[in-house]
């Protein structure tokens, strides 16, 4: 299938990890950094996408993301939350019709999830897509262009979940049934349980 839509990956990796002893996303699950495997996976899908943007605030992220030859950008400002993760992937993307935002320590979204979700967006390209977990909303969450002056004011830590309250009737809802790719680590808990399930 040729994917017609111009789209911009941008993987925020700026989180201050503030429930976890340490930067979480290099913490390790069978010898690979947590970030990593969002990176991979992405990296299977680079054909459909026009760019793949890293938003980071730890300078070994930032030079894993030009080894795998995405655009890398440094956050200073990671302080004020997840919004200026969002702003600085818009400001430093090419000209395109939309923004697919993946948090990097969603390890296990699959390539299929990722191509379905792009499928949708072609098919809607006026619309937000949002991947739903077995009833519960998550990301990765593909904006079209005509929302980018919205993404351009948050504040804080809220994301684009305000974005796609307001707009409601503007959004459509792909269903993903899987056992593990809604799991995000934000507490130690969450990694014992994810190194236990993976054997580690």
């Amino acid at each position: 299938m040729v994917y017609i839509m111009s789209i911009s990956a941008i993987i925020m990796a700026a989180g201050l990890s503030k429930r976890m002893n340490g930067n979480k996303l290099t913490m390790k699950i069978k010898g690979k950094c947590i970030y990593e495997f969002i990176f991979e996976t992405i990296n299977k899908c680079k054909d459909f996408f026009e760019e793949v943007i890293v938003v980071a605030n730890e300078d070994i992220i930032l030079k894993k993301a030009l080894e795998f030859g995405y655009t890398a950008i440094k956050n200073e400002n990671s302080h004020f939350g997840q919004s200026e993760s969002i702003k600085l992937g818009i400001r430093n993307s090419l000209n395109v019709g939309g923004f697919m935002f993946f948090t990097a320590d969603q390890p296990f979204i699959s390539e299929e999830t990722i191509k379905e979700l792009i499928r949708t967006f072609e098919k809607n390209p006026n619309n937000i897509v949002v991947p739903c977990y077995n009833g519960m909303n998550g990301s990765p969450v593909i904006f079209p262009e005509n929302f980018k002056n919205q993404l351009l004011e948050l504040q804080g830590d809220t994301g684009g979940r305000i974005i796609i309250r307001d707009n409601w009737n503007k959004t459509i809802i792909v269903h993903i049934y899987s056992n593990d790719e809604d799991i995000d680590i934000d507490t130690i808990e969450d990694y014992i349980k994810v190194c236990i399930q993976e054997g580690d």
